[in-house]
Formats: structure tokens, C-alpha cells, sequence
């Protein structure tokens, strides 16, 4: 162990320093007046940091880039003052000190300055190999998205990355720090997974791959057809009615609540098991009230048949469609045709079909966008029965990133593009 370069008293204010300032001064600039855009920015900043934060730390303890030592409140080996501090500081503090900077400007100073203050905190952290390295990459995969998240959100742009940086800071809250608490508050342990048989593991991993797909495809509807995000703060501004919501009304609590007990399968651990009942409260108090009291009002025409025809839980096996897409198909191409032959096999409903030379095409009810090739395909098996439907999000969900890929790189393949 290295010795103290500072006194224990010093490192000890330090300490606390490192939570209390971040969030006094996230506390006085909020009180500022500020356009309402910049404060739901700035809490998606933190909650992006909060999440891949910890989840960056926790990799870099584990591959023995650095460790913390003494008496601290851990989890996992994190001390939850500098993982509370650092996403406020780095995230909301930065953002509302700067709104209108580039986040790329405080790439080099802000790495910097963890490279002359961290040395400086033994016993409070102990540097490991390539430290500053790690460091840089927690930087770049944290705090730099999460001040991107914040400026795009306060400015309503570019809303299907948002959808992205939101959904990939969930995915640790709820599966890795959420059950962490629980195992740390009462009793269980991540080790105990290799000892685990895999007649429990691969059920469980299947399970929790489809939670995956219910719920990130429900992020990408909310995106492509709501104009918006699942999260109330920064919310949609048509209401979605398709892909699996025309199934199931609460997609991504069902996907949180099949994951939870998924993974409480896995490690064996009833009380992780045991979370998928909060996911059950959230949609019984939160949801339905967040429904009456914004969805009723915003939607009075389409919401209430909505709600009247789809479940919040169980899902329906046909689809609920009060009006009909459009699909566009070529005769002469044989995998189009045989795409609507399954479809007229399984009684798919909801779907106008038209012969016409060219690119499969399909474009939802009084929507100008349209989706071609795999992706018109993967919308088309949403109107058979929720297996097909299932199938379909997990298509769109690859299809789509890649074809924006592509794009990008100038090299898309006809049938890939998205209208």
C-alpha cells in the first residue's frame, strides 16, 4: 500500500468535498433560472454518469487498473461518495456551467486533472496498472456521453442517439447496480453465477435476451414514431400505438420485471427475483398516474380505444391495429413473395398489401416515413401474433443502427435504407 501523500484529516474533508461540492453547486446553478430543457438535460446527464460510472470503475477494479481503500461506504469496491460526486460533477455541474461548449473541450483538462489529483489520495486510491489509461477511458465512455445527452436533450436534437445514451445508461442502473444493492443489503453475491448449472443459466439467459428486446425495442418505437423518449421529463409527442406497444401497453416495465426475475433465477437469489415486484408498483402508482394525468390529456381521441383494446401486462397474441399499414411488395422477387405468403398463412391483420415493382415497402397509417428491404420486413411481422412480432423488433432493432451505419459510410445496400 502506498503511503499517505496527504494527512488522514485532509483526505478525509477531501472526501467528503468530492460529494458535497458537486452536488451544492448542481443545487445552486439548478436555482438559476434555466429554460426547462436544460434541467431535464442535466438529469439525464447525471443519470447517464450514475450508470456507466459505476459500471466503468467497477471493470477497472476488477482488471486491477486501481482500488480504493479505506473506510468507505462500497459497493462492489466503489466508494459511493466519488460515484456520486463524480456523475454530478462531470455531468450536470459541467453542463450548466457551460451549456453552449463542446463537450470534446474538456476531454484533455478534465483527464488531466485526474491524472495530478488521484496520485495525490492514497490510502484513499491506490493507482493499479495503466490506471490513467482507464481512467481516460471512463472519461470518454461516461462523463463525455453524458455531457453530449445533456446538450442534445436541452436542445431537442438528434433524438434517436438520446433514445440510445437513455437506454444504455438503464440497462446498468436496473441490472447491475439495482441487484447489487440488493445482494449488498441482503446477502448473494455476482461470483456465485460460474458455480450455477447451465439447465438454470441458458433458460435464464434466453429470458433475459427476450426482456432485452421488449424493452429496447420499445425505446426505438418511442423514437421513430413517438418523437420522444419512454422517460415522462422529455416525453413523446404522438402517441405510439405500433410495434409491440400494439401488443402490451408497458413494454418496458414487463421487459425490467422479466429481467429482474430472470436474473434472481440465475444467482439463485429470491430477493433479486423479488425486484420485478417494484416494476409491477411503478406501473400500479407511477404509470397509471402518469397516464391519466398526461396521456388522457394529450391523446383524448386515440388513448382511451387504446387502453380499451391492449393490457398493461399480458400480452395480447394478436396485435390491436385501428388502422391499417400500407406494404408494397414485388411479385418477381422471390423472398417478398414469400414473405407475404407467411404472413397470409398466420393471419396477419392490420395490412393493406400492393403489387408494385421494386424495394419491399411499408408505411404506418397517416406516418410520411417509410421503412424498405429488411427493415419494411421486420415492421410486416409485427402484425401477425407477438412471437412474429418478437422476431420483428429484434430485426429493427439490428437493422436499423446498421443501415444508419452504412449511411454514414456512404456504402448502403439497396433494401437497407430507411425512409
Amino acid at each position: 500500500m502506498t503511503d499517505p501523500v496527504l494527512p488522514p484529516a485532509a483526505l478525509a474533508l477531501l472526501r467528503h468535498a468530492l460529494f458535497l461540492g458537486p452536488l451544492a453547486a448542481a443545487v445552486i446553478l439548478l436555482r438559476r433560472r434555466r429554460a426547462p430543457r436544460e434541467a431535464v438535460g442535466a438529469l439525464f446527464a447525471f443519470l447517464y454518469g450514475l450508470s456507466l460510472v459505476f459500471l466503468g470503475h467497477v471493470v477497472a477494479i476488477g482488471l486491477g487498473a486501481w482500488s480504493y481503500g479505506g473506510e468507505a461506504l462500497k459497493l462492489l469496491g466503489f466508494p459511493a461518495d466519488l460515484w456520486f460526486g463524480g456523475a454530478l460533477l462531470w455531468g450536470p455541474v459541467v453542463f450548466l456551467l457551460f451549456p453552449r461548449a463542446s463537450p470534446w473541450a474538456f476531454v484533455i483538462p478534465c483527464t488531466m486533472l485526474n491524472g495530478l489529483a488521484l496520485p495525490l489520495l492514497p490510502p484513499f486510491f491506490e493507482p493499479g496498472r495503466l490506471w490513467f489509461a482507464a481512467s481516460t477511458l471512463v472519461f470518454l465512455t461516461a462523463h463525455l456521453p453524458a455531457l453530449f445527452l445533456a446538450r442534445w436533450t436541452a436542445e431537442d436534437v438528434h433524438l434517436p442517439r438520446r433514445a440510445f445514451l437513455l437506454a444504455l445508461a438503464y440497462g446498468p442502473l436496473a441490472f447491475l447496480v439495482m441487484p447489487s444493492v440488493i445482494m449488498h443489503a441482503m446477502g448473494g453475491s455476482w461470483s456465485v453465477l460460474p458455480t450455477r448449472s447451465p439447465l438454470i443459466l441458458v433458460p435464464s439467459a434466453l429470458a433475459t435476451l427476450g426482456a432485452f428486446v421488449i424493452g429496447l425495442s420499445a425505446v426505438q418505437v418511442f423514437a421513430l414514431h413517438g418523437g420522444g423518449t419512454p422517460i415522462p421529463l422529455d416525453p413523446t409527442k404522438r402517441l405510439v400505438r405500433t410495434g409491440l406497444y400494439a401488443y402490451v401497453a408497458n413494454p418496458m416495465q414487463l421487459s425490467t420485471a422479466l429481467a429482474w426475475a430472470a436474473l434472481g433465477a440465475a444467482l439463485g437469489n429470491l430477493w433479486v427475483a423479488l425486484a420485478a415486484a417494484m416494476a409491477v408498483c411503478f406501473v400500479l402508482g407511477l404509470v397509471r398516474w402518469h397516464h391519466r394525468q398526461d396521456l388522457a390529456v394529450r391523446f383524448p381521441e386515440g388513448w382511451p380505444a387504446y387502453r380499451d383494446h391492449v393490457p398493461e401486462w399480458l400480452p395480447r397474441w394478436r396485435p390491436w391495429m385501428p388502422a391499417a399499414a400500407a406494404l408494397r411488395h414485388d411479385r418477381d422477387r422471390p423472398w417478398q413473395s414469400a414473405l407475404l405468403l407467411l404472413l397470409a398463412r398466420l393471419g396477419a391483420r392490420g395490412l393493406e398489401t400492393e403489387a408494385a415493382p421494386g424495394p419491399l415497402l411499408y408505411r404506418e397509417p397517416g406516418e410520411e416515413r417509410a421503412f424498405t428491404g429488411l427493415a419494411a420486413a421486420a415492421k410486416a411481422l409485427n402484425h401477425a401474433n407477438f412471437a412474429t412480432a418478437l422476431l420483428g423488433a429484434a430485426l429493427l432493432l439490428a437493422v436499423l443502427p446498421l443501415a444508419t451505419l452504412l449511411q454514414r459510410l456512404r456504402v448502403v445496400p439497396t433494401g437497407w435504407r430507411r425512409g
